[in-house]
């Protein structure tokens, strides 16, 4: 009778632990704050940024050079490199775990890897409480890194392109 009475509590003790933890298992359609679920609270977040842009150019110089050899000017050309720096802005928008970066037209190598109607894809996207950071793709060999620092505003685009800048939320709503 003890061992009926013993293997009846068990059973019941399973029973009830089992109902406890269907009650308290999270369901893929419910939000909860303490495992930091973030899926029914997606950022969505349209950027404007204005700033300073810099690119690397070549120059092609032709003109003459005295030779001291044969006391005469003859022709001489050269291909240098150096910076360009312009103002500019761009746009961000990301929207859940998906973003994508505008960049203006004078930045876009000759060589890139398409993007989509000016916007390119941002990659290892990551949407913090203070910065967002990720890295896009013009070509094989271009794949500048975005560091967005969400107290301040400003925004570094580090790559063979550089944009420093302050970015500043876009409703979309016309000013006028």
């Amino acid at each position: 009778m003890k061992t009926m009475t013993l293997l009846a509590l068990v059973l019941c003790a399973g029973v009830v632990h089992a109902q406890q933890y269907e009650r308290d298992r999270p369901r893929a359609d419910s939000f909860d704050d303490r495992r930091g679920d973030d899926r029914d609270r997606g950022e969505d977040l349209q950027l404007v940024c204005y700033g300073q842009a810099e690119k690397i150019v070549a120059e092609s110089r032709t003109g003459y050079q005295w030779n001291q050899e044969k006391h005469r000017y003859e022709p001489k050309s050269e291909l240098t490199t150096g910076k360009s720096d312009f103002d500019s802005a761009l746009n961000v928008s990301i929207h859940d775990d998906r973003g994508r970066i505008r960049i203006p037209r004078q930045l876009i190598p000759p060589m890139n890897s398409g993007g989509s109607d000016g916007w390119w894809d941002i990659e290892d996207l990551i949407v913090g409480h203070n910065e967002i950071r990720g890295r896009f793709r013009l070509n094989a060999l271009n794949r500048p890194t975005i560091m967005i620092d969400r107290r301040n505003g400003t925004i570094v685009v580090d790559g063979m392109i550089k944009f420093n800048g302050r970015c500043d939320q876009d409703s979309g709503h016309r000013r006028f």
